[in-house]
């Protein structure tokens, strides 16, 4: 079964519009444990009471959230493309040889 053009249109916009919320709601989630670090670290980094083993597997566990988060948002951005890919509309053939 082949989609015509025109929905390939509609389920290309469909994935842009799903890409930029995902795209938003990545740079929120960013923000907020951005801001949860430097508030935890603030909190703890001069603490006595906190043992300096504890320090370093807190920074361990931030680091390796980081980590995480950056190759999920690869992984997504990847499988947008495939998907992308999918959908993409094919200029007929004879409007591209009009615009050389």
């Amino acid at each position: 079964m082949e989609i015509d053009s025109a929905n390939k249109k509609i389920f290309s916009q469909v994935i842009d519009f799903q890409k930029n919320m995902f795209e938003n709601s990545y740079a929120v989630m960013c923000n907020i444990q951005e801001q949860s670090e430097q508030i935890f670290t603030k909190a703890i980094e001069k603490n006595p009471l906190v043992p300096n083993d504890t320090l370093k597997v807190c920074t361990y566990w931030m680091d390796l959230i980081k980590k995480n988060r950056k190759n999920y948002k690869s992984y997504v951005d990847t499988n947008f493309v495939k998907v992308k890919d999918m959908f993409k509309v094919n200029e007929p053939v004879s409007s591209a040889k009009e615009n050389k």
